[in-house]
């Protein structure tokens, strides 16, 4: 880890000592973003010190100029790690990780921010009051919550490798069960972290929004095409199934079909070239799918049969409820 690319910039007489947490924040191209990011750290109302990794990684915008110009702001907290060269997701998580003075670690992009003032308070009490928990996380605004039923408060392996449950935003974690880090691919690196802590430790969880995800189109997940996020998605899958010897594959080809399903309704935008997509996907990873779930599989081929019409009846009920509201304003509609 200390071999890769990085150069610190901060004032070591003004940093606090000893810091409870540390905050390792990811900014790539972030700069429209990144001093909202940083102030929802600041406030956080915590009652032991805390500091603030911010990786920059050799953004094409003003991302490290306004990284120094906060660290610069707030000396006592802010470090801010960089270098002359890009070194990817998986790299600058780790040359943060490797230089986090805190034994708790909590994780932040710089397009994304928190939304409650008490999340660090919160998630490093639930941590110190339970050894047996290896991370705590929280619901992530703007993005889907995937839990299990039955509004537990603590979460398993198994149940976190059937969805993408939480978002890295809203996790805290303690550090040494993030290193020494598996070599995983780049991709999906917070869902590869959380089943790493996960198989260490059961996941706390608080009920609570405690961030907001940014989705924007120079976003990693939000601004890659739908092929390349299913590409990405399997290539996670394949690295967790992997590290754990197959023995939870059954897990991950429910979160595999859960995958393909959320990006299977056709859009109104060139619904039917996503349509024909689709059966390109079908017909390229038929073979992979088959080996998963036969029945599964199935069912998604028939649910994509039936996409048109499904599509054609809410278009209808649109237009339909258009002409009634349409009716109401000419005041010919009936009573």
């Amino acid at each position: 880890m200390l071999a890769i690319p990085a150069e610190e910039s901060a004032d070591l007489a003004a940093l606090v000592q000893r810091p409870a947490v540390s905050v390792i924040m990811l900014a790539y191209n972030h700069a429209p973003w990144l001093e909202e990011a940083v102030e929802s750290v600041m406030r956080q109302q915590i009652a032991e010190p805390f500091e603030l990794l911010i990786g920059e990684d050799c953004s094409s915008d003003h991302t490290l100029e306004l990284a120094l110009s906060l660290q610069r702001t707030w000396p006592e907290h802010i470090r801010v790690i960089h270098a002359s060269t890009n070194v990817g997701i998986r790299d600058n998580v780790l040359r943060l990780l490797v230089r986090a003075r805190a034994s708790v670690v909590a994780f932040l992009e710089g397009d994304d921010h928190w939304v409650c003032d008490t999340k660090l308070q919160q998630q490093l009490a639930l941590l110190k009051a339970d050894p047996s928990l290896s991370c705590v996380a929280g619901i992530t605004q703007n993005r889907p919550v995937a839990l299990p039923p039955g509004g537990r408060s603590r979460f398993r392996l198994p149940d976190l490798l059937r969805r993408y449950p939480v978002h890295s935003s809203a996790l805290m974690f303690r550090a040494e069960l993030a290193i020494p880090y598996p070599n995983f691919p780049e991709g999906a690196f917070d869902s590869m972290l959380l089943a790493l802590l996960a198989s260490k430790g059961d996941c706390g969880m608080i009920f609570e929004p405690l961030s907001y995800y940014r989705r924007h189109p120079g976003g990693y997940w939000t601004g890659a095409e739908r092929c390349q996020r299913l590409t990405l998605s399997r290539e996670c899958i394949d690295a967790i199934d992997a590290f754990f010897f197959g023995r939870f594959s059954r897990e991950l080809a429910d979160r595999e079909f859960w995958i393909y399903g959320m990006d299977w309704h056709l859009p109104e935008h060139q619904p039917w070239a996503h349509w024909r997509q689709s059966w390109g996907i079908l017909y390229n990873q038929g073979s992979r799918l088959l080996a998963r779930s036969p029945g599964r599989f199935l069912l998604l081929s028939l649910r994509t049969l039936l996409q048109p019409l499904s599509f054609a009846i809410g278009w209808l009920r649109r237009r339909a409820a258009l002409g009634s509201r349409f009716g109401f304003f000419l005041g010919i509609s009936q009573p």
